[in-house]
């Protein structure tokens, strides 16, 4: 289990915000590798997109929970 309460909403929500906003920083901050690397460079940079997409659509789904479990 994670280190938030899972009964805790609003610590879930700001985690997963947290997480959301970081991942999406680093895709920005790849983006030249994207553009300028090539062979075993860029596999490894795509590599590491792969697992920042991953953490998007976890955190992304999370938050998305709380904002909806808050307005219902």
């Amino acid at each position: 289990m994670n280190q938030f309460d899972k009964d805790n909403p609003a610590e879930r929500g700001s985690k997963a915000r947290e997480n959301l906003v970081n991942a999406l920083r680093e895709c920005g901050e790849l983006a030249d590798g994207v553009a300028t690397f090539e062979g075993a460079e860029l596999l490894e940079v795509l590599d590491y997109l792969d697992s920042l997409r991953f953490v998007m659509a976890e955190s992304g789904q999370l938050l998305a929970g709380v904002v909806r479990g808050s307005h219902g």
